[in-house]
């Protein structure tokens, strides 16, 4: 028998790839693979074998989305069709003729936006598309909050302003509620595994994976020269080496092309079928199909000296692959955000929310009264009471983000870092009733709180409803009578909490050229800014007092061997020195 060339070997390994067989050369394995990757042609020519006419294409039915509420999708509706009133209201208001052009290009984008995240929200079953949810829910927050701060600072707009981020809310909060009936009107209930990659790129992992091996056995077409050491061929054999000592002899096989390409195959036309049938079978085979990858990793690692990178590529490969199975429980809490709590009990097969998922729920009853109080507050008579108010849209817009960071969570307890993050809202609302509601006007001595009542019937309820919204955010994590100073066994996570005020301090310093285009200036920007970034930095320094200040990274590419011997550089110093009766400098080196 003849050599077979490498380009015969790569139309083997494609087939067993493409087919998920054995031997390539079988014609009836070869069939059944056909058979298993074009089912419809496959039931077609079966059809008509048995004597039976095929169907048009065009009479086949086409396969559905999974339905959606007819409630929820009339309620989208009329929310986007009141984000389209509310836009052009403002932009037809006379009294805001010389911010025409700006405001019509908040109409362009909000626009996009929402056809953006409610399209996501009908594929929540994709992991990328609840991505552009998210993406899509945190934009339509952040141009929320931009209005109510802006119709804060206009007078006699604030009313108007206010319907707009009004409108944005019930769009954000709604396209969150149609991504969570999708997942259940596809049958997900409550099911506690949702795919993090999407199919097509756990494709791009699994080649990695093959590709890694290949260049570790030394199949690939290119040969070793004959200046070049075998690394990949010296790792490979300790790799073997290591594994017959250790006993698990069954992981060998995971080391030929054939049987770890199977394996890998098997999880993505699970994970291909975009329905519900294919996550439940994956989310109950997963753990126990990669459980032999898992202990190959662990049998491996730090085995093989000295490290060989062809090693350190191939597990990093399987590790990147592992990663969409064992990091992919997030967006579980969807099903739950969408359900009403009546309904909760049976929301799940086998028990209803857990602890963290019921701490969620709580959190978005009282968002919406919180919202509901602080619609009603509308103090802008003065100049202390519009800072008042802003800084109550800002700890709305806040316990937003805490929504969504639980929302992504998928730790039962709620101890994750998502959950952790949306504990520094909490602190920042804590700090805020404790010293940050308190204001003093220029050229006064009294001073005057945002929650006293002299302004609003409803600031003492809105207090009341700050201090739910903090506790539930506190709770089974800090003391809800004294949580600072933070214990000692929360000083691992400090640096979370501060990055996440970082990044809100950083963004707010972005707004002040905006704020000073879009407001008419009866309170300087610079003021309200100023107060937000006090509140923040208040909070960090109760978090962290020896916290070095926030600012943006700065990317950096690694040092070279040039610029790492700056290191042994000094500056020159200069000396006169005279030449020919001229005073020159002279270079010195100490």
């Amino acid at each position: 028998m003849r050599d077979r060339t490498p380009v015969a070997i790569r139309a083997d390994n494609l087939i067993r790839q493409r087919l998920r067989i054995g031997d390539p050369r079988n014609p009836l394995e070869v069939a059944e693979g056909l058979k298993r990757l074009f089912p419809k042609d496959a039931g077609a020519l079966l059809s008509e074998a048995d004597g039976l006419a095929p169907l048009p294409s065009r009479l086949k039915p086409s396969p559905l989305r999974a339905p959606e509420s007819a409630a929820t999708g009339s309620e989208l509706t009329q929310a986007i069709a009141d984000v389209e009133r509310d836009l052009a209201a403002l932009t037809a208001d006379h009294r805001l003729k010389g911010i025409t052009a700006e405001l019509q290009g908040w109409g362009q984008a909000i626009r996009s936006i929402v056809a953006d995240g409610a399209a996501a929200a009908r594929l929540a079953l994709d992991p990328r598309a609840r991505d552009r949810l998210f993406a899509a829910r945190r934009q339509l927050g952040d141009y929320a909050r931009l209005a109510r701060m802006i119709g804060a600072l206009t007078q006699t707009m604030t009313v108007s302003y206010r319907r707009l981020a009004q409108s944005l809310d019930q769009v954000a909060s709604l396209i969150l509620v149609l991504a969570g009936e999708v997942l259940a009107g596809a049958g997900v209930g409550g099911g506690r595994f949702l795919l993090s990659v999407p199919a097509s790129e756990l494709q791009a992992r699994r080649d990695a994976v093959l590709l890694a091996l290949r260049n570790l056995a030394g199949t690939t077409d290119q040969a070793y020269g004959n200046d070049q050491w075998p690394w990949g061929l010296h790792g490979f054999r300790e790799m073997l080496r290591a594994i017959e000592v250790s006993g698990h002899l069954d992981l060998r096989a995971l080391l030929e092309e054939p049987t770890l390409g199977k394996l890998m195959d098997e999880l993505i036309e699970r994970a291909a079928q975009h329905n519900v049938v294919g996550l439940r079978a994956l989310g109950a085979t997963a753990e126990v199909a990669v459980e032999r990858v898992h202990r190959l990793i662990h049998i491996i690692h730090d085995r093989v000296q000295p490290e060989v990178p062809a090693v350190t590529t191939f597990l990093k490969s399987l590790q990147l692959l592992l990663d969409a199975f064992t990091a992919s429980r997030s967006g579980y809490r969807l099903l739950f955000v969408a359900r009403p709590p009546i309904g909760l009990a049976g929301a799940s097969a086998f028990g209803g929310p857990d602890t963290a998922t019921r701490r969620l729920i709580d959190l978005v009853i009282e968002r919406g009264r919180l919202a509901e109080l602080l619609d009603c507050h509308g103090c802008d008579c003065c100049d202390e009471d519009v800072i008042c108010q802003i800084l109550l849209d800002k700890l709305l817009y806040d316990t937003d983000r805490a929504i969504d960071l639980y929302t992504l969570g998928s730790d039962e307890n709620g101890d994750e870092e998502p959950e952790w993050r949306a504990v520094a809202f909490g602190l920042l609302i804590h700090q805020f009733l404790a010293g940050g509601a308190s204001r003093t006007e220029p050229g006064t001595q009294d001073a005057r709180a945002c929650l006293d009542g002299s302004c609003s019937q409803c600031a003492p309820q809105v207090g009341e409803s700050l201090a739910r919204v903090r506790n539930l955010l506190f709770a089974e994590k800090l003391d809800l009578a004294t949580p600072l100073p933070l214990p000692a066994d929360v000083d691992p996570l400090r640096p979370l909490l501060t990055h996440e005020l970082c990044m809100q301090r950083i963004s707010d310093q972005r707004l002040e050229s905006l704020i000073a285009t879009l407001a008419p200036g009866c309170v300087r920007g610079s003021r309200v800014l100023a107060e937000l970034s006090g509140l923040i930095q208040s909070t960090i320094l109760a978090i962290d007092a020896n916290h070095a200040g926030c600012a943006d990274p700065e990317v950096a590419p690694p040092p070279s061997k040039e610029s790492s011997l700056r290191i042994f550089y000094r500056p020159p110093t200069r000396q006169p020195n005279d030449v020919f009766g001229m005073t020159v400098p002279r270079l010195r080196f100490d």
